[in-house]
Formats: structure tokens, C-alpha cells, sequence
């Protein structure tokens, strides 16, 4: 079944609400692709421009972090946002996590409802997953030359969309107000945000980490942390300037953790 969001997701649709100077410019909108990620990788090495945007309806193969399988059934927003630019590989480790805090303030204003961020690269609406970012680099040497930075939302998706094991863990838009939403509209609305906000992603840290504790949904909790074979328990504490976990482990004790996987949540003791 297509929704009326999908029904008339086009690029020219799209572009007729795009107030961005590049970013979304070039523009390619499919309505189903294994993942947007291969298909803006293709277009990079073809000669892409700086600031184009891989936009799908489904996606058959979406890929989360790790290399695992991420479900884009219709009814989402899944997109690719081609970055060639050279990058410090610090300012590059939070593409992911400014786009997250982009995506997560345009849904709350356009939806009406307060949506979370949860480290490395999660949407949390009412307790539950309601999409993700995904930040792929290019190197040169030591220097990052592109990237290629992801979202991924559930948007008009209805309960039944989603695949058996996620029912329960996952929420759309949809499921969460009762009402469609616009995609053209919703992913214009990101890109301009996107657009607006790069240049403190790149260049003042401080800001994203700030913006980030706003809507940090881990802050003050005690979590697990699986780091390779590892797990690393501490109290959530934020993210530093290079986009790490922070966790405190005792008094005047903590871990900075770069990369890894929440596995336990449970509120802290006061």
C-alpha cells in the first residue's frame, strides 16, 4: 500500500521546498534501492558534487553500523548525503551525531513531540527507536575527503510495516501522532537544517556537545557498553568533542568510549 506521503515524493517535489545553496542541489530519488549508501558511494566515485543527496522510498539491503541489516520498509525517509570536502577526523567523527541532532529537532517541530538522541547514532521517540544516522568516510592518507552521512526515519510507516522482530522496539510517525506527513517537505526541511548547521559540526564542537546533552536520552544513567569482547559499565555522562562516550566510573574516574554497543540501560541511584 503507498501512502499519500509516498505517493508524491519526487525530486522535483522535493526541490520546489529546498531552500539550501548545495546541499540537496543534485538530487536523486528512488522509489526502491538495496541501500542508499551503495548508490551515493557509486555516485562519488562517478564524480558526484559536494552537497548531493541519495533519497529512497525502501530500501531492500539498508545497512546500519556494522555492517548490519537495517530495516527500510515504505513509508520512510531514507537518505544519503554526499560530503566532499577534507575533513579533520575529528570534525568528521560528529557528521553523524550533528545530523542526528538536526533530524531529532526537525521531527520534534514538525511533529509536535520530543524526540531523543541515543549514543552512537539512534531517534528515540517515547522510549522507542524511531530511526538512526550513519556517517561512512573516504581517506586519503590520514585525512578524511568525503563522507557520505545517513538518516534514516520512520515516518509514515504503520505498525504492520515494521518487521515481526521489531514490533514493540520500533515507532514510526505514523504509529506515534495518527497522522502522514509529507516527505518532500519533511526531507527538505532536514536538508536545510543540515546545511545551516555544518558549519558548527565542523567547527565548534562545543555546540554539538552541548545541543547533544539537551536530548541525550543515556545522560545520568548506568549503562553497558559492549567494546569488542569487552563490556564497559559506567554512568552516562554526554559525549566529549570527539564525539565519545563519556562515562563516569567513581569518583573522579572516567572512560572516554569512542565506538561500541549500549546493551543495558537502568535508571542511576541518586
Amino acid at each position: 500500500m503507498t501512502s499519500a506521503g509516498e505517493a508524491h515524493t519526487s525530486a522535483a517535489a522535493i526541490l520546489a521546498e529546498l531552500r539550501t545553496q548545495r546541499i540537496g542541489r543534485a538530487l536523486r530519488v528512488f522509489s526502491e534501492v538495496n541501500s542508499t549508501i551503495d548508490v551515493a558511494r557509486d555516485w562519488l566515485r562517478e564524480g558526484a558534487p559536494d552537497g548531493g543527496v541519495v533519497l529512497a522510498l525502501r530500501q531492500t539491503h539498508g545497512r546500519g553500523r556494522r555492517g548490519r541489516s537495517w530495516a527500510s520498509p515504505a513509508g520512510g525517509l531514507w537518505m544519503t548525503i554526499i560530503l566532499k570536502q577534507d575533513f579533520d577526523p575529528g570534525a568528521a567523527a560528529r557528521l553523524g551525531l550533528g545530523l542526528a541532532l538536526v533530524a531529532a529537532e526537525v521531527v520534534s517541530r514538525e511533529a509536535g513531540c520530543h524526540v531523543g538522541v541515543r549514543w552512537p547514532n539512534d531517534l528515540i521517540l517515547g522510549g522507542k527507536k524511531l530511526g538512526g544516522v550513519l556517517a561512512e568516510t573516504e581517506l586519503s592518507g590520514r585525512r578524511v575527503t568525503a563522507a557520505l552521512v545517513s538518516v534514516g526515519l520512520n515516518v509514515n510507516v504503520p505498525e504492520t510495516g515494521f518487521p515481526l522482530e521489531l514490533r514493540g522496539a520500533g515507532v514510526s510517525l505514523l504509529s506515534a501522532t495518527g497522522r502522514e506527513y509529507a516527505l518532500p517537505q519533511l526531507a527538505a526541511r532536514i536538508l536545510d537544517s543540515f546545511e545551516g548547521f555544518l558549519p558548527a559540526i565542523l567547527e565548534d564542537a562545543d555546540v554539538v556537545v552541548e545541543l547533544w546533552a539537551r536530548r541525550d536520552v543515556l545522560r545520568r544513567r548506568e549503562v553497558s557498553v559492549q567494546v569488542g569482547g569487552e563490556a564497559v559499565r559506567g554512568r552516562a555522562s554526554g559525549i566529549d568533542r570527539q564525539g565519545r562516550l563519556l562515562l563516569s566510573r567513581g569518583l573522579l574516574r572516567s572512560v572516554a568510549v569512542p565506538a561500541g554497543e549500549v546493551r543495558e540501560v537502568r535508571i542511576a541511584e541518586q
